[in-house]
């Protein structure tokens, strides 16, 4: 792997392809049980063996992501994130586990390793859960947040909305539920229906009026609940921000390890770098394609991701590595959005929730102009 800035941050993602079986509406790469050619614990044998060989790297964030991350044993997410450590212990390591990994004994072994859990919740209603198919039910989601609320680890909770089924007031029930644990994080957002999933087909059942308003509803919630929505589909509290996902909404450095995974390296000459979707090929060395990113696709890349967080485009920032001015190159498209959709000042510009509702179109708008 070329092209790393070393005098930028850089994160490292770590993508583990297991699932006892999967969710009807993942379209993330995993495998559920009957499928998998090898143990978790032999997948993370491999994975410490490429973090082993990369070029000496003192990682900002880690994040171990699924799939099931919680499948694999204490011991190996420890000797993984000693191995990522060698060069110094990065400011936040977050693993995400379902309710049914949680438990006492397992947090309080993780603890003094891990800074950040991250919860699949999805909802606390059980009609709503074995609509999408999730391992845990309501009873397990209750218990793994009683767990993480009393051991006072920081947490982030995922809760879905825009169910089939499900009301707005469902949701606001969630969320108030939800909320009564104290996680320092939620990450909010619509179920979506993706190709290849076996919701899919029910995509009819897509309601564009019933997300507005599922979305609306929520965010008014949780920020009379205390927490500061700072990215389009994330809230916290205490400025308990992700910062590894902050590092993505930055265009920042990051490498991912496993298949699926994905690595952007570089600051001003970005290469992308993309895993084969195949844990089999992956495992017989079998690598993926590599992007490179001219500086007007990296500065399209950046718009992009920096406009869904609430501090928007640096202006500075975006001159700097992709020498462009935002005032002159933007002026034109800025003059065609309602004024409501978001914020200019000297520095930056960045979207209101109003903006984020029209997100897309707000993006295709300025891209115009480049």
């Amino acid at each position: 792997m070329t092209g790393i800035d070393f005098s930028k941050p850089i994160s490292l993602y770590i993508h583990v392809p297991f699932c006892t079986r999967k969710c009807s509406y993942c379209a993330f790469y995993s495998l559920a049980e009957r499928r998998w050619p090898i143990k978790p614990d032999e997948y993370a044998s491999k994975i410490i063996e490429i973090i082993r060989a990369l070029p000496p790297l003192r990682f900002s964030t880690i994040y171990f992501g699924g799939g099931n991350p919680g499948l694999l044993s204490d011991d190996a997410i420890i000797s993984i994130i000693d191995e990522s450590s060698r060069y110094g212990r990065a400011e936040e390591i977050t693993l995400e586990l379902n309710p049914e990994e949680v438990s006492e004994k397992r947090i309080e072994i993780l603890r003094n390793h891990i800074d950040r859990i991250s919860i699949g919740i999805q909802s606390l209603n059980e009609k709503t859960l074995s609509f999408l198919g999730r391992n845990s039910t309501r009873d397990e989601n209750i218990k793994a947040l009683k767990i993480l609320r009393d051991s006072a680890i920081n947490f982030n909770a995922d809760l879905m909305t825009a169910i089939p089924g499900a009301s707005i007031d469902d949701t606001l029930s969630d969320i108030d539920e939800l909320s009564s644990f104290y996680p320092s994080h939620i990450s909010f957002y619509c179920l979506t229906f993706e190709e290849n999933t076996p919701l899919y087909p029910m995509r009819k059942l897509r309601d564009e009026e019933f997300e507005i308003s599922s979305l609306l509803g929520g965010w008014k919630r949780l920020k009379e609940l205390g927490y500061e929505h700072y990215e389009v589909s994330n809230f916290a509290r205490d400025g308990k921000y992700s910062k590894h996902n902050i590092n993505y909404w930055n265009l920042g450095q990051y490498i991912g390890v496993g298949p699926a995974s994905e690595s952007s390296i570089g600051w001003r000459d970005i290469s992308s770098y993309h895993e084969v979707e195949d844990l089999c090929a992956w495992l017989d060395g079998k690598r993926g394609k590599v992007e490179k990113l001219d500086r007007i696709e990296g500065a399209l890349e950046y718009i992009m991701v920096s406009l869904r967080s609430k501090w928007g485009v640096n202006k500075k920032e975006l001159s700097e590595r992709f020498l462009i001015d935002f005032d002159s190159t933007f002026k034109n498209a800025i003059g065609k959005l309602d004024k409501n959709s978001y914020s200019d000042t000297d520095f930056s510009f960045s979207l209101t929730e109003k903006g984020w509702m029209i997100l897309d179109s707000i993006i295709l708008t300025l891209s115009l102009e480049l």
